[in-house]
């Protein structure tokens, strides 16, 4: 065999050789790609879990969230009017009467678990019902003991402490002398009912007292 032939017989397993090396380095690079899309599939998947999961415990907060806010909205008490009765010789308020009835859609709400508060200033008060004197008879200024009590009596419907629709109530609250309204003084009334809304009421006392029994609101 001749030099030449030798020379191109080595060339020829050279190029083969080159040629089987690209090709396995093909292929190796071909597997990491696979593994590296297999792994990108797999951590999409978990994403597309955890995303779906939190969607779904975000939306049923949400639902619960809008029913609770729903309910709030259509139901408790609904205070029409406030009335003082002051006192003309001292120039001051201690006697106050709220006209309330059912917010729109309510249920009926009992009284025996509405809480009365009134804010003044520094001063806080709160105030629950006084059932046995809760009668068109009893339920009197004169009555009620203490700024910790209140009483109710129909003005229109049962007569009982349970609120219903159409029906209107009257809840008298009596303050002490030391924390006695006077002119133009500032103050705060609400109702708070154990479920439904509660209407916070700001209100002002008139600058002059010209009738036994005045309209604040």
């Amino acid at each position: 065999m001749s030099a030449k032939s030798l020379n191109t017989n080595k060339g020829n397993d050279l190029q083969v050789t080159k040629i089987h090396w690209f090709q396995d380095r093909k292929a190796i690079m071909g597997i990491g790609m696979l593994i590296i899309f297999i792994a990108t599939i797999l951590v999409s998947a978990v994403a597309a879990g955890v995303l779906v999961k939190v969607t779904g415990q975000l939306q049923q907060k949400a639902l619960l969230v809008e029913e609770a806010a729903r309910t709030r909205l259509v139901s408790g008490l609904e205070v029409l009017n406030v009335y003082a009765y002051p006192n003309l010789t001292a120039e001051n308020i201690e006697n106050i009467e709220l006209i309330t009835r059912l917010g729109a859609g309510a249920d009926p709400v009992s009284f025996s678990s509405v809480g009365l508060s009134f804010v003044s200033g520094e001063t806080t008060l709160s105030a629950d019902l006084n059932q046995s004197i809760s009668t068109i008879a009893n339920c009197t200024f004169d009555n009620l003991q203490n700024q910790e009590e209140y009483c109710i009596f129909p003005k229109v419907g049962n007569t009982n402490i349970l609120l219903e629709a159409g029906e209107l109530l009257a809840v008298r609250y009596k303050l002490n002398t030391t924390h006695a309204l006077g002119s133009q003084d500032d103050f705060e009334l609400s109702l708070v009912a154990s479920s439904g809304a509660s209407e916070i009421l700001d209100l002002r006392v008139p600058d002059v007292f010209l009738r036994a029994r005045i309209r604040i609101r």
